[in-house]
């Protein structure tokens, strides 16, 4: 059939859809992260309407969330912060989930925690501690001392016998410590999500990151690495 026959609406279909959704504001994409981490999230967990997740340096409830985008969907799960005001926040916020406010060391214990101007780099670190402090638009402006436990402490109190299907790590300097304090035999998080200052693509089969050499003994492939933040899957 010749296109001058169609009827108007078959014939300029693509036009009125194109001008509904611009008026709708279906084109636009609302995402909570700070490289676009939840993007590639959102495709991962597509097939999953809801599912649970693991906040580990949960910062805040909405502002550089990887997690906001899933729990908007339905998810609920456990975030965890040092920070006393960043868990208000969550628990204003995100009341279905559960909030905890703790430190994550490989024992029970108390750690000073330093919080600066610029929150978003507080940390129990020293070294991380002395590397922000040179930053001439950060200062040290609080130090607090924070309960520790490790993380599998926290799922056995807090999630017994829950499937998490999803793992997010962004703890200033201390990633891999977090990591280890992990049970990988009592629990394998489907997807894992780290900050990885570590990280180098040119050295796949000889990397020199820890947390990629951990994850590959328990048998997790890089999938992407969006900013600083690798995401793993497991296989």
């Amino acid at each position: 059939m010749r296109l001058s026959r169609l009827p108007f609406f078959q014939k300029y279909l693509f036009i009125l859809v194109h001008v509904k959704r611009l008026l709708s504001g279906g084109f636009a994409k609302q995402y909570f992260s700070q490289w676009g981490e939840d993007i590639v999230l959102q495709h991962l967990f597509s097939k999953k309407s809801k599912g649970f997740y693991v906040d580990v340096g949960a910062y805040h409830p909405l502002h550089y969330s990887n997690t906001y985008l899933l729990h908007k969907q339905e998810w609920r799960g456990i975030n965890v912060d040092p920070n006393p005001v960043s868990i208000a926040l969550f628990k204003w916020h995100r009341s279905r989930d559960i909030n905890v406010n703790y430190g994550i060391a490989t024992e029970v214990t108390e750690k000073p925690y330093y919080i600066f101007n610029h929150q978003s780099c507080n940390t129990f670190s020293e070294a991380q501690k002395e590397k922000m402090l040179a930053k001439s638009y950060i200062s040290l402006i609080e130090t607090k001392i924070i309960p520790c436990v490790p993380l599998q402490y926290i799922l056995d109190e807090h999630a017994p016998g829950v499937t998490v299907d999803f793992l997010n790590i962004d703890v200033e300097g201390m990633n891999f410590e977090v990591l280890q304090t992990l049970d990988f035999q009592k629990l394998a998080p489907q997807v894992i999500c780290i900050e990885d200052d570590n990280f180098n693509f040119d050295k796949l089969n000889n990397n020199t990151s820890t947390i990629f050499q951990l994850l590959s003994q328990y048998g997790y492939m890089l999938h992407s690495k969006v900013g600083l933040s690798c995401i793993y899957v497991k296989q």
